[in-house]
This record gives structure tokens, sequence and C-alpha cells, in this order.
């Protein structure tokens, strides 16, 4: 704005200096013509009162040419500041509204960063960036916010449906013994349950990581036999679960069976024929490998399967996001290993044992 500003008043000085400048050679040409000049009529010499008449029309015309000059450097840099300040406004605007927060495109979820605002004028770029600034916090927890409840909808929802499964079994069962054999399974998924919970609310912290948790890899794995193996004989279909003795992850239970769950929920639904649960050791690493005899995923998608809002069928595409999210907020990851058949592997670290 100060360049600006001395820009206009630079240019005011070298209108005026330019004005007294012609007019100032006008006088000194104008000088020596009226003392070598007779008064019209050859009633002798001009009279002293011209000469003073002559400048004042000429400052007269200087201010007649200067004025509207000097008007039009005025506006022409007024718009110079005006312009980017109504840009700013505007964005600012746009910005309040969540014009730039989230992507409107086949991601939902993914935070959207607004392109720097630029106009040249230092005091306007620092307002923008301190927009910009809080603009981009305020985004990301809204954009956290509507991930954790799409999150915790999704996560909930299997516990929740193979909890009714249960409950439904013990108020058809006459029998008391099966009753409580479905009751105790029953708890034992409420127990899950909380788990899950507690995990989906322990990420709203910053660093979330494992806490210190270790769990053996065998307990997991009979608790997806427990929880899925009815549902796949429903359709036919049988799970295969085998694994190396002894595997230790740095994890707690509930984690790693939120990312085992949605592989085999995917094989499930999305999925052919039986599917296989192999757990063994990789180097410092733990691998869950999940697969199915089904078509695989198409080679298109293969590169983007794990981002938010992508399927391959009629599901919502949060399952393998969220638990990708899930793996890595412990310090693992879940891959795709192969498109045809489709394998799918969860590394997780393997616990520290003295």
């Amino acid at each position: 704005m100060r360049r600006i500003l001395r820009e206009l008043a630079w240019r005011i000085v070298l209108l005026v200096v330019g004005g007294g400048v012609v007019l100032a050679i006008f006088v000194a040409w104008l000088l020596p013509q009226l003392r070598s000049s007779a008064w019209p009529g050859g009633q002798g010499s001009v009279p002293d009162w011209v000469l003073p008449a002559i400048l004042v029309l000429c400052g007269l015309l200087v201010l007649a040419v200067g004025i509207p000059v000097a008007r039009r450097f005025a506006d022409r840099t007024a718009e110079t500041a005006a312009g980017p300040l109504r840009q700013l406004a505007q964005r600012t605007d746009e910005l309040a509204s969540g014009g730039f927060a989230l992507d409107p495109e086949a991601r939902p979820g993914r935070l959207v960063e607004p392109e720097p605002f630029r106009s040249g004028i230092a005091e306007i770029d620092a307002v923008a960036r301190v927009v910009d600034r809080h603009h981009t916090t305020f985004a990301k927890a809204l954009v956290f916010e509507r991930s954790f409840a799409a999150d915790a909808s999704h996560q909930l929802r299997t516990p929740l449906a193979a909890l009714l499964l249960r409950l439904e079994e013990i108020a058809q069962s006459d029998d008391a013994a099966v009753a409580r054999s479905e009751a105790e399974i029953a708890i034992g998924q409420v127990e899950r349950l909380t788990g899950v919970v507690d995990d989906l609310l322990q990420r709203t912290r910053a660093g979330h990581a494992s806490g210190g948790a270790v769990t053996a890899a065998d307990a997991v794995v009979a608790g997806i036999d427990e929880e899925w193996t009815p549902a796949f004989e429903e359709r036919g279909r049988a799970v295969e679960l085998t694994l190396e003795r002894g595997v230790i992850v740095e994890a707690s239970a509930s984690v790693v069976s939120q990312v085992l769950n949605t592989l085999v929920e995917n094989s499930l639904v999305h999925g052919k024929g039986d599917v296989r649960v192999h757990v063994y050791r990789s180097g410092p690493s733990a691998v869950f490998t999940v697969s199915d005899q089904g078509p695989g995923i198409p080679r298109h998608l293969a590169r983007t399967i794990f981002d938010r809002g992508i399927t391959t069928g009629a599901g919502t595409g949060l399952g393998l996001a969220v638990a990708r999210e899930t793996a890595e907020s412990i310090g693992g990851r879940v891959e795709l290993v192969t498109t045809f058949p489709p394998v799918f592997a969860c590394y997780l670290p393997l616990a520290t044992t003295p």
C-alpha cells in the first residue's frame, strides 16, 4: 500500500513539476516578445498588467489540465488497491461458506487447499495469508469431524450386525445350553464393540498409537472364526484360517479385529468362493493376508482402491480407507498385494518379546 501511495505522490509531483517547467519555458519565451512588441493600436509599450494576466491564465490552464489528470491517477491508484480488496472479500465469503473445504469430486472428505492469494500488495497479501491459515485450520477440523462420523458408523455397523445375529439366535433357541453359549459369544462381541468405540475415540487424540498394547494373533483369528463362520455358511462358503504360532503384534486386539473384519467383510460382500486368512512373520512385521476367489480388483482401480468413496460394487467406499487409516495409526499398513485373485495384506509391527 505504501508503494502505491508513493507512486501516486511521485506522479502528482512529476505532473506539477512538468506543468511548472512548461509554464516557465513559456514565460521565458513570452517576456522578450512582450518587451519588443508595441501595444495594439500604436499606443506605446505593453502595459505591466498584461504579464500577470497571462501568467494567471496559464496557471488556470495548467489547473484545468492537471486536475483531471491527477484525478485519473488517483482513481487508477484506488482501483489498484480496491480490486484486490474486493477479491479478498469475495474469497473470504467463499471460505466462510465452505466453498473450498471439501473436494466435490469422487473423493469425499479430502481437504482441498486453496491456491495462495497474491495481489502484489504486501498488506493485502498478509491479510490473505492470515485468512487462509485460519480457513485451513477450520476446514481440517470440519473434514476430520465428517470423516470420523463416517468411520464410526462404518466401524460400528459390522459388530452391531453380528451382535444382532447372536441375540436372534438366543431369542429363537429353546435350549438353555445353546442360549447360554450364544449369550457368552454376544457378551464377547459387546466387549469388542466397546473396544471399537474406545479406539475410535482414541483416534481423535493427537499421536494415537498402540499405547503399548500387545495382542496374540491366534486370539484375533479365533474371534474372526466365531464371528464370520455363520455368515459364510449361510451363503454356502467357508473361511479358512491358518497362522504361525506365537505371532504377537504391537496393537490392541480391537484394532487388529477392526482391520481384519473389514477385509473379511469385503470378501464376503464383493468376493466369491472360500476366503483364506493367513498369518505369518515377515522380518519385523506380522502379515495378515485375506484372499478370496472372486473377480478381483479392476486394474484402473488398483491405485485408488484405498481412497474414500472408491468401491467396486454398491458399497460406501469407506471400508478399505478406514482399515488403512486404522493400521497406519498404530504404525502398520494395508496393501493390495494382487488384483486377481484379490489378496489384501495387513502389516503390523511384531511385539518385542524378552
